[in-house]
C-alpha cells in the first residue's frame, strides 16, 4: 500500500473538484448564464427560486362560435315591423322601438330601390316571434329608440339580414362588437349576388318609378323609323288585376306551388337565397294552383305543371324563401320555407 500513497496524492486535487461539480458549485461562467436566462425569463427564475418545475404552457387559439347566445339577453315579443331594420316589441324592459345595429336597410318612403322586400322579410322571420335583445356601447340613438341586436333560434339577426341580402354594414361606433362578422356577410351576399346587390348595387339607390298606364289615353304611338324592329308591346292592365298567392315551397322536390286566378303574364318567383327568377310565360291564366317545377329536365308547359329549369334552385340546407312579384314589380306574396 505505501508505494502507492504519492500516486493517490496527485489524484486527489482532481476528485475534489469532481465531487464539488456534482454537489452544484459550477464554473464562473456557467454560473453568469445561469443569471442571464432568469434576467429574461423572470416566471423560470420565480419557479427555480421556489423549488418548482415549470411545465411548458400550450398555446390554444379558440375561434369564437359563430351561432353561440350571448347570456343575459332580454327576451321580447315582435309586436310590429316598422321597416326592415326596425321594430317594436313588448313584454321586457326594452319594450318599445328597436333599431338593429350595424345593418340599414332600403327605405320604403320616399321609395328606395328594394324598399319592400326587407320589411316582409323581418315581418315573416320575426312578428309574433320572442328574440332575445343584446346591448353594444350606446343604449339609444337620436330618435329615442333602443340600439339592439337580435337573436332568434341561436342566430344574430342582425348578420343574417345583411347575409341574405336585404340589408347593408352601417358602421357608427362606438357600436361595433360584431362589425367583422357582419362585414363578411355582406360580402358573402355580394359574391353570390343575394338580395338588393344585384338589383340595386346598394342601399339608399332611388327606385324606379312605376309608370302609370292610363285606359283613356287617345295618342297614337308615331311608327318607328324604317328599318326599326317593332318593340314587343308591354303588357298593360291585365297582369295587375291577376291574383294570387304562394301557397306552398318544398325544397325537397323543388316545387313551388301558386294559388290564384286570371293572366299571370309578367309576373315572377324569386328564390330569395340566391336571388333566381322564374317568370311566368306569356299569357298564362291561372285556374287555381299550378306548380313550378326546378331541378327536372324539361318538360311541356301545362294549367298545372310549369318547367323552370333543370338546375336544383332551392336550398335545402339554408333559408330559402319564395317571394311573387305581379308585373308592375309589386311583391304580392311572401312564403317563408320555415328554416
Amino acid at each position: 500500500m505505501g508505494k502507492f500513497a504519492p500516486s493517490l496524492l496527485l489524484l486527489l486535487p482532481g476528485i475534489i473538484l469532481l465531487a464539488a461539480t456534482a454537489a452544484g458549485d459550477s464554473p464562473p461562467r456557467s454560473h453568469a448564464a445561469g443569471l442571464e436566462a432568469r434576467a429574461r425569463f423572470p416566471q423560470i427564475a420565480a419557479d427555480s427560486a421556489s423549488g418548482a418545475t415549470a411545465t411548458p404552457a400550450a398555446t390554444v387559439t379558440l375561434a369564437p362560435s359563430a351561432s353561440a347566445t350571448p347570456a343575459g339577453l332580454a327576451f321580447c315579443t315582435v309586436t310590429n315591423v316598422v321597416d326592415g331594420d326596425t321594430i317594436d316589441v313588448s313584454g321586457c324592459g326594452d319594450r318599445g322601438r328597436i333599431r338593429f345595429i350595424l345593418v340599414d336597410t332600403p327605405e320604403i318612403s320616399p321609395g328606395e330601390c328594394f324598399g319592400k322586400e326587407p320589411s316582409a322579410y323581418t315581418k315573416a322571420k320575426l312578428l309574433n316571434h320572442q328574440g332575445g335583445l343584446e346591448n353594444d356601447v350606446s343604449n339609444k340613438d337620436r330618435f329615442g329608440r333602443n340600439l339592439r341586436y337580435i337573436w332568434l333560434d341561436g342566430e344574430l339577426f342582425n348578420e343574417r339580414l345583411v347575409r341574405d341580402g336585404y340589408a347593408a354594414l352601417a358602421v357608427y361606433p362606438p357600436d361595433v362588437k360584431y362589425q367583422a362578422r357582419i362585414a363578411a356577410s355582406e360580402q358573402e351576399a355580394k359574391t353570390n349576388s343575394r338580395g338588393l346587390w344585384p338589383v340595386c348595387g346598394g342601399v339608399g339607390v332611388p327606385g324606379t318609378p312605376t309608370p302609370v298606364l292610363s285606359a283613356t289615353a287617345t295618342s297614337t304611338p308615331s311608327p318607328p323609323p324604317a328599318g326599326t324592329a317593332t318593340p314587343t308591346p308591354t303588357v298593360t292592365g291585365s297582369c295587375t288585376a291577376a291574383s294570387a298567392t304562394i301557397t306552398g315551397l318544398d325544397k325537397v322536390l323543388e316545387v313551388v306551388t301558386v294559388s290564384g286566378a286570371r293572366n299571370m303574364t309578367g309576373w315572377y318567383l324569386i328564390s330569395t337565397r340566391g336571388s333566381q327568377r322564374y317568370d311566368f310565360p306569356d299569357n298564362f291564366t291561372l285556374s287555381g294552383s299550378v306548380q313550378t317545377r326546378s331541378g327536372t329536365p324539361a318538360f311541356p308547359n301545362s294549367s298545372n305543371q310549369l318547367w323552370w329549369t333543370s338546375t336544383n334552385m332551392w336550398d335545402n340546407s339554408e333559408d330559402d324563401d319564395a317571394v311573387l312579384y305581379d308585373c308592375s314589380g309589386q311583391q304580392r306574396s311572401y312564403f317563408d320555407d320555415g328554416d
